[in-house]
């Protein structure tokens, strides 16, 4: 049960809103409880002094106390139902929202090697349905456990007032059930409830990658085997889902045979007692109708041993979705200056493989301007990705700004760095919210320069609303090209005093890339120091200085 901890931990700072939703739901479980019962000790008392009557005889009866009180409990039941409706998901909401960024937190935690090896289907489905199946934990799980397990006892405490055999015999029962049917479901429920959570899972997972690839799928001829696939996903599913709803449904059965069971016990019990006058007939309708009212706490129960398994499993998803570590404590530090200094740098992206970066010397200072080329697969990308400090180099040491990258926080880095990756990501947002994730507080004035320096302001000005145009999911209102440029704006805007551009012109037309380039070389600001990474050295204008990639070593280029 390890994968709870951090579940619990995650629970512990909203006590209050848990606490406050597991005694409206007891109150409300108890008020049903007094409920049936004062209304089977009245209907009796009611009957039998309408007998009594009939026969010719003078009958006191109370009506108003005991009608107050059955007027007490109807009312307090609705008023505390709704206030543990209310409290109870109000609790849950704010745990889906703390579980979100728990989870999210500890996917930033990966570095960029982490990030690239999970699924973007999987990942969904376990920021999302996976997160969501954790609000089962108290919601199914820890309430209605507890409240069925302290509503027992004060029931058959109150039962036990009017017939302690009864009482004995109906907790003995309804508990011996509970726990055969935790045990039980336990054990018939592991393995079907684990394999619905990762089916889902493996079903959204192929879903996305489907739909990603559906031009691809369509122009090889594949759609066939991907639709088959997916059906066999989704009969898997299908099955599992059934087998948890048998035992789900046998489970019910169970636990009104038990309740049903006690009923009939504490008649057996109860009558020897009326018989000897120890007990009397409106307490005998007390007896049984408080104790059909019991059914009510053991009703979910197996809904929580089938939450149960599906907690189980989702919990071990999201856990080992990142590991549950903190980030190394680093020092906060100041922008500082643009100089860039690796030193031996050694590094291999699988242990006992030829190292990628062997040995790595380099000084870049402010106003510097450097370009690295070679061939695919020499380490290029991997240089500025360790300037970065997005991944650890395994021996020599690399400076910023004359700090250590190792000393320095994530934020501390981005403030002296600006790094436009390979990768294009447009956010599904206006072109000025693209821009201003890298500058929030940039003007227009700034937001059109850094078009400028991107040869992409013409296009801009040409949009339906410029730069309040949307752009839609992953920028589907630009090329590939576009794109990429106003990848390199948002980049620009960064006021790092390093910036480090990893293909920053592929994909564009020669004049677009020349006067890119040449707009980078002479008027990006002077003491801004520049790495540029290209397959194309002949489009780097004279100003850059030349260095080649090849064999993890540094040499000047061509």
């Amino acid at each position: 049960m390890d994968e709870f901890r951090p579940l619990l931990r995650l629970h512990a700072p909203r006590w209050p809103w848990l606490l406050a939703g597991a005694v409206l739901m007891l109150m409300a479980t108890l008020a049903s409880f007094g409920l049936l019962a004062l209304s089977g000790w009245f209907i009796t008392a009611t009957g039998l002094a309408g007998i009594a009557m009939a026969a010719g005889s003078t009958v006191m009866l109370d009506i108003y106390r005991p009608g107050a009180g059955i007027r007490f409990f109807a009312v307090g039941r609705a008023v505390s139902r709704y206030g543990e409706r209310l409290v109870t998901h109000e609790a849950v909401f704010r745990l889906l929202a703390d579980l979100r960024i728990w989870m999210f937190r500890r996917l930033m935690q990966l570095d960029l090697q982490g990030l690239a090896s999970l699924r973007s289907g999987d990942t969904l489905a376990r920021l999302t349905a996976d997160v969501d199946r954790l609000d089962q934990f108290y919601l199914r799980l820890l309430a209605p456990v507890a409240v069925a397990a302290i509503g027992l006892i004060i029931a058959a405490a109150v039962l036990a007032l009017f017939a302690p055999p009864a009482a004995t015999a109906v907790a003995l029962i309804l508990g011996a059930t509970a726990i055969a049917a935790a045990l039980l479901g336990l054990r018939l429920t592991k393995r079907p409830g684990e394999q619905v959570v990762i089916l889902s899972g493996h079903l959204r997972d192929h879903l996305v990658l489907s739909l990603r690839g559906a031009a691809e799928l369509r122009i090889y001829g594949r759609e066939p085997d991907a639709l088959h696939h997916q059906g066999e996903l989704s009969r898997d599913h299908e099955r599992a889902n059934r087998t948890l709803s048998r035992l789900s449904g046998l489970t019910q059965a169970g636990g009104n045979l038990a309740t049903f069971v006690s009923v009939w016990a504490a008649a057996v019990l109860a009558i020897p007692l009326v018989q000897s006058g120890a007990l009397t007939g409106p307490g005998f309708g007390l007896v049984l109708l408080g104790t059909l009212a019991l059914a009510e706490l053991v009703t979910p129960l197996p809904m929580a041993t089938q939450a149960l398994a599906h907690v189980r499993a989702a919990a071990r998803r999201v856990a080992g979705a990142a590991p549950d570590a903190p980030l190394p404590h680093r020092g906060e530090s100041g922008p500082g200056d643009g100089t860039v200094v690796m030193a031996d740098v050694h590094y291999r992206h699988h242990p006992g493989t030829t190292p990628i970066l062997d040995g790595i010397a380099l000084t870049v200072r402010p106003g510097d301007r450097f370009a690295i080329t070679g061939p695919s697969g020499t380490g290029k990308s991997t240089l500025l990705q360790l300037i970065t400090g997005a991944l650890s180099p395994d021996s020599g040491t690399i400076e910023v700004g004359g700090t250590p990258i190792a000393a320095m926080s994530p934020e501390a880095i981005g403030q002296r760095a600006a790094w436009m990756p390979q990768r294009t990501m447009v956010f599904n947002g206006t072109v000025a919210d693209n821009l201003r994730m890298a500058a929030p507080e940039a003007s227009q004035q700034s937001l059109w320069h850094a078009l400028w320096m991107a040869c992409l302001d013409q296009t801009v000005a040409e949009l339906p609303q410029g730069l309040e145009t949307w752009l839609g999911e992953a920028g589907r209102q630009l090329s590939g090209g576009e794109a990429r440029r106003l990848t390199l704006a948002r980049t620009l805007l960064r006021p790092a005093p390093v910036l480090l551009l990893d293909e920053p012109v592929r994909g564009l037309d020669r004049d677009t890339a020349l006067a890119v380039m040449e707009r980078l070389a002479h008027n990006d600001p002077a003491e801004r120091a520049m790495v540029v990474v290209t397959h194309a050295p002949e489009l780097l204008p004279t100003t850059f200085l030349h260095l080649q990639l090849s064999n993890g070593r540094l040499e000047p280029g061509v």
